[in-house]
């Protein structure tokens, strides 16, 4: 398995803001929620002090598909 670098070049973040990209990058790659959900939507949490909290995915594993769509 090959390993892959992203860079991201932001101007003008703080180490603190750049820790907190990378927090909620990882966390979007790790869950799927980047490019995984197709069909449904990917829900960044953060609270009411705008910290990150979690990931939701909201879509259908399976859904079945009425035979006028065929």
């Amino acid at each position: 398995m090959k390993i892959e670098t992203i860079k991201l070049d932001v101007t003008g973040a703080t180490p603190e803001e750049l820790a907190r990209y990378k927090e909620v990058l990882f966390a979007l790659m790790y869950s799927g929620g980047l490019t995984g959900v197709k069909g449904g939507k990917t829900i960044i949490h953060f609270d009411g002090k705008g910290d990150f909290m979690g990931i939701e995915l909201d879509y259908w594993p399976y859904r079945k598909r009425s035979n006028e769509n065929r």
